[in-house]
């Protein structure tokens, strides 16, 4: 059994997206998010992108001012929202939440936000987010994934300057994200290598 910082109540080993970005993007923040368990901070950008989330999942946009409302009714809604997705692994396993997805599972979603030039983050091959929701739904139910895209909505206002943070006045942008057969297989195994580097940073730590 693989030996990580996060487990499940029955002492299982699991990891989340936002672990293995953390890891590789900055080993200092996992630390102290993930193995010395310090509280999460959250911010007005994070509180901006999570007050959008629940908009667009409960289709009430009553918070929001008239332009932003148009905004917002262009973004693609489907079938489910937060459809909980588990990628077992031999010792460890990969939990994650689809912002939406269709009834059939063959087309999945993910909502973003962001400033000037954000999206671009999401045109990398090293966002794996919707990769790992389609290897867990063929895992899981045997259906493939045909079609899966991040939707962009722009966010205006400087909160460092104390700008109040709103939906810009632009239309959404649809990212499709590649799920070739190698794409698949390539993240599939990078994360047991990934995972191994996990464990033995945090026994490091440990020691």
């Amino acid at each position: 059994m693989i030996n990580l910082p996060t487990k499940d109540k029955f002492g299982n080993s699991y990891l989340s997206y936002s672990q293995i970005s953390t890891f590789l993007k900055s080993k200092e923040d996992y630390y102290k998010r993930y193995i010395l368990k310090e509280p999460f901070v959250s911010n007005k950008h994070i509180d901006f992108g999570n007050k959008v989330g629940k908009a667009l999942q409960e289709n009430d946009y009553s918070l929001f001012m008239k332009r932003e409302k148009e905004v917002l009714n262009k973004v693609t809604r489907l079938d489910i929202f937060e459809r909980k997705t588990i990628l077992n692994y031999d010792d460890f396993y990969i939990i994650g939440f689809i912002d939406t997805c269709s009834e059939d599972l063959t087309k999945i979603i993910d909502y973003k936000t962001g400033g000037l030039k954000k999206e671009f983050e999401y045109v990398s091959e090293d966002y794996n987010q919707l990769v790992y929701y389609a290897l867990s739904l063929r895992q899981e139910t045997g259906v493939n994934v045909n079609e899966a895209s991040v939707e962009f909505i722009r966010r205006k206002g400087n909160a460092f300057k104390g700008e109040a943070l709103t939906v810009a006045d632009e239309e959404p942008i649809k990212i499709e994200i590649e799920l070739n057969e190698n794409r698949l297989k390539k993240v599939y195994y990078e994360t047991i290598k990934i995972a191994k580097e996990i464990e033995l940073f945090y026994l490091n730590k440990l020691t």
